[in-house]
Formats: C-alpha cells, structure tokens, sequence
C-alpha cells in the first residue's frame, strides 16, 4: 500500500506543480478534470486522494487553505 500511497503523493504534487495550479486546487480537481485542464488527473479514488494529502500535509510538502468555503491546496 505505501507504494500506492506513494505514487499518488507524486501526482499530487505534479498537479500542484503545473502553471494551472498557482491559484491551488480543490479537492475534486485532483481527479475530476475540466474539459479545458491540461494537467493529469490524480489516477486515485477520492479516499486514497485524501490519505496522501493527510501525508503530504504533515511532510510539509502540502499547504492548505481554509480561508474559502472550500479548502484549497499548494504546493508548499
């Protein structure tokens, strides 16, 4: 499972990575795309998403901000 986890976390961070993402993300643009996104999708289900956020977050590789009505995650 830790490999799993650990290649979700690096799609992750490619998301957060990509020039689409340097306003963040929410959540469900982790793996639901837009029609016009060019980065790939997280290739994870919503729970193994949210697994790899909780690691990547307390890595400190991954911020998130409550600020909004939803959280929005960078690349920290």
């Amino acid at each position: 499972m830790s490999e799993r986890i650990d290649a979700i976390k690096g799609q992750i961070l490619d998301a957060l990575g990509h020039p689409e993402a340097q306003d963040g993300l929410f959540f469900s643009n982790f793996a639901h795309l837009h029609e016009e996104d060019e980065r790939d999708p997280v290739d994870a289900r919503d729970e193994e998403i949210l697994d790899a956020l909780e690691e990547l977050i307390r890595e400190g590789k991954v911020r998130m901000d409550e600020e909004n009505p939803r959280a929005v995650f960078y690349k920290a």
